[in-house]
């Protein structure tokens, strides 16, 4: 309706093509969007869907990551692997400190409340956690939200850290993507 209603071109992952009805223009990773002056560099970010991506715009510092990374969180693995999802949230935090992220859901308050359970000792996670229920009881948004704060607090983002892996009963030197798959696993059965 929104699409007839507005004339809007409709623009999303040609892998998902058959998925999503009503796309009139598919792209891939690699592939450069233009929306009206911005320019937005698509990014492979398989695992919540297997043709999963975002959308950086890296003059304006801004990166649309959709259910692939959300504040301290990151979304199911509906189809997706661990391996190939580790890689596209690697991607996406090797973007600017400064990126400001835009992700499909506000899950905030609730990703810090796992974060927290895996990683309770994280200054930065704790002091974030706070601000972010204050912000939430004022009826406030927690999006957007810095690369460069998630990269801090957020535990999907640090699978490669051994306080990760030690937090999911896991040797530290094991493959990130197993820590990965192992946080994961915990957060789809977190209270």
């Amino acid at each position: 309706m929104l699409k007839s209603d507005f004339d809007i071109t409709v623009t999303g992952p040609r892998l998902e093509a058959e998925k999503i009805l009503g796309l009139d223009t598919m792209v891939a990773p690699g592939d450069v969007v233009s929306v009206g002056a911005a320019t937005l560099n698509v990014m492979a970010t398989p695992g919540h869907t297997n043709g999963h991506i975002a959308y950086h715009n890296a003059a304006d510092r801004h990166v649309f990551t959709g259910d692939a990374l959300f504040s301290m969180g990151c979304g199911r693995m509906f189809e997706g692997k661990p391996g190939p999802m580790w890689e596209g949230l690697k991607l996406l935090r090797s973007l600017p400190d400064e990126t400001l992220v835009y992700c499909g859901h506000e899950h905030t308050l609730d990703n810090a409340r796992f974060a927290q359970s895996v990683d309770p000792r994280n200054a930065a996670l704790n002091i974030r956690a706070a601000e972010v229920k204050r912000m939430r009881e004022a009826g406030r948004f927690t999006i957007p939200v810095s690369m460069g704060m998630e990269k801090a607090t957020n535990p999907f983002l640090r699978a490669d850290q051994p306080v990760l892996a030690k937090a999911m009963g896991l040797d530290p030197n094991v493959d990130p993507s197993s820590v990965f798959a192992a946080l994961r696993a915990r957060k789809d059965s977190f209270g």
